[in-house]
């Protein structure tokens, strides 16, 4: 079966994340965006955890279904051609915050659970190094000890780094990060499941660092509010399963991980350097309105980390595709804000006509998109499908060359 994963996104019990993201309305939006397969995000919180534990009921082995009564309530608020079977994998993400760590440090990390039942022993087990009010906690541990305890746990259990460039919370980023993964976790980089490639990189960029080699790489929207639930996912083909799923996001191989699609890596926000103080990024080393020196951001921590000047490819690397997400396509298209009232409009005359998003940017054909009525959009979307932001990696160091533009598409 193929699904469309999104294994990386919060609850409304998370720091900076929108109240709107319950489970009901993040389903709902999952159908609306084309995402089959979503992490639940935040399982160790109390409150949350009760929640999944009366709203999900068990599916396949390992993946959790909406209760039968939800499921239809949901169905009701949606056309029929978008109802699809929706299934959940137990997650959470954490920050590794040793005593010691400075300010908005610490380091993020992905860990997945194959039953409730681990989950609740192994927050037992995490009692003493931190609290669980928060959605993503805060952990008295480093990233060593961590992945010692979940290797120690249940060997059903995962850790993976989440958004490994990015400059803050991450394992490679520039506030708190390690030059390598060794470096973060030691003797256990092994172990490790998989390196999710966040906003903030691209395979390419990944595959100029040595230690992330051994890696397979996955993407995931880290969504904090229901309309970026989708922006970035892994394509996988694979038995419905916990064990196939991870098993696949191990292996890294090309016949179960059909590729990724990925939000275009120039208009994510800590790409280019970061001045905190005037919340804007620049193209410069010292803030062009203060005068702060700035905060490396992915591109410039990469030339002062990376092994190789250009990317070093498996022999089979399942490709990538960097789309814009269809409210901010209808938005450039109209100079509106994705979130005004004619994207919203727009964007829901689309998906209820023709189809899910993810149908619309990577698969419907102009006489779909044109059963809506919005030539325009057709064009657009067309358009940015064929540009060749799409890579299929090769087992070569010549770097992918860069997108042309054959669209006004603020790429």
């Amino acid at each position: 079966m193929r699904f469309a994963a999104d294994l990386h996104l919060h609850s409304r019990y998370a720091g900076g994340v929108s109240p709107a993201m319950t489970l009901e309305n993040i389903a709902l939006w999952a159908q609306r965006k084309g995402v089959d397969l979503l992490a639940t995000g935040d399982c160790l919180q109390a409150d949350w955890l009760h929640e999944i534990e009366t709203k999900l009921t068990p599916a396949e082995p390992g993946f959790f279904a909406l209760r039968p009564d939800i499921e239809s309530a949901l169905h009701e608020k949606l056309p029929a051609h978008l109802h699809r079977p929706l299934r959940f994998v137990l997650s959470t993400e954490v920050n590794c915050a040793p005593p010691g760590t400075r300010s908005l440090g610490g380091i993020h990390h992905l860990l997945y659970f194959p039953s409730l039942e681990t989950i609740h022993t192994f927050r037992e087990k995490l009692l003493p190094f931190g609290h669980f009010q928060e959605g993503r906690p805060d952990l008295a541990l480093n990233s060593r000890q961590l992945l010692e305890l979940v290797l120690a746990h249940d060997p059903a259990c995962h850790l993976a780094p989440a958004h490994v460039f990015n400059p803050w919370f991450s394992a490679l980023g520039t506030v708190g990060g390690g030059r390598t993964l060794d470096a973060v976790f030691g003797d256990l980089t092994p172990h490790l499941l998989a390196a999710e490639t966040g906003l903030t990189s691209t395979p390419p960029m990944c595959r100029r660092i040595v230690s992330l080699d051994r890696l397979a790489l996955f993407s995931c929207s880290d969504a904090h509010s229901l309309d970026n639930i989708g922006r970035e996912f892994t394509l996988l083909d694979i038995e419905p399963s916990y064990n196939a799923l991870f098993a696949a996001l191990r292996s890294g191989s090309p016949k179960h991980i059909l590729g990724t699609r990925k939000f275009p890596l120039h208009r994510t926000r800590y790409f280019l350097n970061w001045c905190g103080q005037c919340q804007d990024n620049f193209d410069a080393r010292t803030c062009p309105k203060c005068r702060r020196p700035l905060v490396d951001g992915s591109r410039d921590r990469l030339e002062k980390i990376a092994d190789r000047s250009s990317p070093l490819f498996p022999a089979f690397t399942p490709p990538f595709q960097e789309l814009l997400p269809l409210a901010t396509l209808i938005a450039h298209l109209n100079h509106r804000k994705p979130d005004s009232d004619i994207v919203t409009t727009l964007s829901r005359q689309l998906i209820d006509t023709v189809g899910h998003e993810r149908f619309l940017l990577t698969e419907a054909t102009a006489d779909d998109i044109n059963r809506a009525g919005i030539p325009q959009i057709a064009t657009a979307i067309l358009a940015q499908r064929a540009q060749p932001s799409t890579y299929f990696a090769r087992p070569t160091r010549e770097p992918p060359g860069p997108p042309t533009q054959q669209f006004s598409l603020p790429l």
